[in-house]
């Protein structure tokens, strides 16, 4: 009897945690064979065997003469199957839809039959859900879909409480039957329409299935059937068809599996192999030992269209604390898989994902699995198709001796389940990566990841370390977007390894979509100081946000400057209509003295803007542009500047500046905004359309305009703590000064 029914065949979404109740596919049943209870016809159809020449039954059964006809030796099957070649299940129907109107008759026949006392017998049931049908094949097909869509698993009997059900009068009585039940019933269902049927014992290898406990000198434990359509046989399995079971609950859950209906023998051998080999009906006869050795796989793996590119062996045993599996797809697939360690019998110890690396690529999939300690671990993998909104399905299963474990801190949590690029990066619009390899390795804490991109894309990022919280992560990554290159620069303020994760979308998309996921080994951490300012925006450096918002040719196309001066001057080519404002931030400030906005100064002329920037200490600074032009008479923001200082710079602020320093306006002297109390200064400044300038302190200085409408002039500073206002009238007929810049007199250190 089966004792350990274990998880469940779908796991929704992300399988972060593995199932904990005994839930188990219907088809893990392995229950049969002790039950004293027996037909009361035999209809057991035992291979034919070879005797002297000829082909004789093994037993006197229910299989039509006509069906044994064409057997040869140990493969029951007809000469013209030898001869010709044998049909798939795609070669018999491309598609289970082709059964529609078979499926939907035997539903409603189904509910006529249930409604009406007396419609109880094997010859009216078939009479009535083979109505209609054209062939032996749609034969068999009603007959399946009834049995699935109609009887229920016989729990209480596989779990002990009760005498098995499995004669067809018992089934049919009842509704529910043990695998055997539903092998005699569509045995004597197909013999009710003339087709060759038989039942084949042997044993399942399901979900209930304990890898590593020994089939052979066991009695069979499951039954299942073999049909013959047009001289070949087919293998077919109504009872794990037909739904699963939750035995915690005792409960049936119908569940249909179109899988079991005449699967191709070299499937069907991966989970059933009968007592008698020529029912295996492949040209190589698959051992017993070979059976329990191979990895398991559910319906899903077969229905996903994979395969196996590790060898087929279910215990892995690790190579450095390491055992890797490799799966291959037809088509683009998403996986992931869960990890846990077996402390018992039964129990399992919950691992999760931090224990494996797992890589895909658009036909393949690569997991690596270090578990943490000795021992014997479970490995679940779980796959969809590709952006499939739908759970993901448990699709094969390893058991992971580990000899020696390697010594290490846990991987970050992963909840997108791989690691490196998706497999679908390039319809993505990312061409190339510049990290290669499983692992990025950070010697002295910082980084620099480029993607190549076939178009403009926007990115955002996320960072992951078990002692880096959300607010500090931001401060260790500036990124930045290119018309054909995506970038990010990363610092670690710890040792340890990190998850970086990359989402991407086109310009004018909602949503981002995750295209990489990062593993980072860092050595040798930065200093916490030393990260970058809080506040940075997705577009740092120069990129396709300043081209869109007019500005080109920038003077420092990459996000990070780093200055020795403690000064630097950023510039754009701009379009005429274009207007830009700067603001300088610090995360700690601890010179106060004067406003941050004091230390940048912009300059407009007509095709090029110019943003100056002095830093009054040292540290990190973020320098915010923001923009508006003629479409757009807001300003927004452009893009982030990082400014890097390590040196000790006590620049003087720039003087105040008012609404009225507009474009074309230059100050040439002084370029401070500290003034020297009790000297003489000269003041030289271009305002295009002033008509009249003065300097106005504790006395007034008026300056004269040159030949090159430079407003210049000597200005006598006065005593500290004078402000001295720099004002101009731009109309001829305005009465009144308007005040352009100011100016601070007292000490400039």
């Amino acid at each position: 009897m089966l004792k350990d029914p274990v998880a469940t065949q779908s796991i929704k979404d992300a399988p972060k945690g593995s199932p904990t109740k005994n839930i188990f596919l219907f088809w893990a049943n392995k229950a049969d064979g002790s039950s004293k209870a027996t037909p009361r016809t035999p209809i057991v159809q035992k291979a034919p065997e070879k005797t002297h020449g000829q082909i004789k039954s093994r037993s006197q059964l229910s299989v039509s003469k006509a069906g044994l006809d064409g057997v040869k030796g140990e493969k029951p099957w007809s000469d013209a199957a030898e001869t010709a070649q044998k049909k798939t299940r795609k070669d018999l129907y491309p598609d289970p839809k082709v059964f529609s109107h078979i499926d939907a008759h035997v539903l409603r026949a189904s509910e006529q039959i249930k409604s009406r006392q007396g419609l109880s017998s094997v010859q009216t049931i078939v009479r009535l859900i083979t109505e209609g049908a054209q062939s032996e094949l749609e034969m068999v097909r009603a007959i399946w879909m009834w049995l699935c869509h109609t009887i229920e698993y016989d729990v209480d009997g596989f779990l002990g409480l009760s005498q098995k059900i499995h004669t067809p009068e018992q089934v049919l009585k009842t509704r529910r039957g043990v695998c055997s039940g539903y092998a005699y019933l569509c045995q004597e269902m197909c013999r009710e329409v003339g087709l060759s049927c038989v039942g084949v014992p042997g044993y399942g290898r399901g979900t209930g299935y304990r890898q590593g406990l020994s089939c052979l000198q066991k009695k069979s434990s499951h039954m299942w059937n073999a049909v013959q359509l047009e001289g070949q046989w087919h293998l077919l399995d109504a009872c794990w068809g037909a739904g699963i079971v939750d035995v915690e609950k005792r409960r049936f859950i119908p569940r249909h599996d179109d899988f079991f209906f005449l699967t191709d023998p070299k499937y069907f051998i991966e989970t059933h192999w009968p007592e008698d080999p020529a029912w295996q009906l492949v040209e190589q006869h698959v051992s017993l030992e070979d059976f329990e050795q191979r990895v398991f796989k559910t319906s899903q793996f077969f229905k996903l269209q994979l395969s196996l590119l590790s060898p087929d062996v279910s215990l892995l045993k690790t190579a450095h604390g390491e055992a890797t599996v490799a799966l291959k797809s037809a088509h683009p697939t998403e996986f992931s898989y869960h990890l846990s360690k077996l402390s018992g019998e039964v129990s399992k110890d919950d691992m999760g994902t931090t224990h494996g690396m797992m890589t895909v690529s658009k036909q393949s999939m690569t997991l690596k699995v270090t578990p943490p300690t000795e021992g014997l671990f479970d490995l679940m993998v779980f796959a969809r198709p590709s952006d499939s909104p739908g759970p993901y399905h448990w699709v094969c299963s390893y058991q992971i001796q580990c000899l020696e474990p390697i010594s290490r801190e846990n991987l970050p949590e992963n909840p997108f389940h791989f690691w490196g690029l998706h497999q679908k990066v390039k319809d993505f619009g990312i061409e190339d990566c510049s990290w290669r390899g499983d692992l990025v390795v950070a010697a002295r804490g910082a980084l620099l990841l480029t993607l190549q991109t076939t178009r403009p894309l926007l990115a955002t990022y996320e960072l992951v370390h078990q002692e880096l919280d959300a607010s500090l992560s931001k401060k260790c990554l500036a990124s930045q977007a290119e018309e054909d290159k995506l970038s990010c620069h990363v610092l670690c303020p710890f040792r340890g390894y990190y998850r970086l994760s990359v989402f991407v979308k086109e310009l004018g998309d909602t949503a981002f979509k995750n295209a990489a996921n990062f593993l980072i080994r860092c050595s040798g951490p930065v200093n916490r100081n030393e990260l970058f300012p809080s506040g940075l925006s997705m577009h740092c450096g120069s990129g396709t946000y300043t081209r869109g918002r007019g500005l080109s040719n920038p003077s420092h196309p990459a996000p990070i400057i780093t200055t020795m001066q403690g000064k630097c001057n950023i510039t754009f080519h701009a379009r005429p209509d274009v207007e830009v404002a700067a603001i300088l931030s610090k995360d700690n400030v601890t010179n106060t003295k004067y406003p941050m906005e004091r230390y940048v100064l912009l300059t407009h002329l007509r095709n090029k803007v110019s943003v100056c920037i002095l830093l009054p200490e040292p540290g990190i600074y973020k320098v915010g542009l923001f923009g508006k032009n003629k479409d757009h008479k807001d300003f927004a923001h452009v893009c982030d500047y990082i400014i890097r200082c390590f040196s000790n710079p006590r620049w003087p602020p720039f003087p105040r500046v008012y609404s009225l320093w507009r474009r074309g306006c230059i100050l040439l002297q002084p370029r401070t905004g500290v003034l020297q109390e009790q000297s003489w200064v000269t003041f030289r400044v271009k305002m295009p359309k002033a008509h009249k300038a003065l300097v106005i302190g504790h006395a007034k200085t008026e300056l004269k305009p040159t030949q090159s409408k430079i407003w210049e002039g000597e200005v006598h500073t006065g005593p500290a703590g004078t402000l001295l206002k720099l004002v101009a009238k731009f109309s001829q007929q305005s009465t009144s000064m308007e005040v352009v810049l100011s100016f601070d007199v007292g000490s400039a250190g």
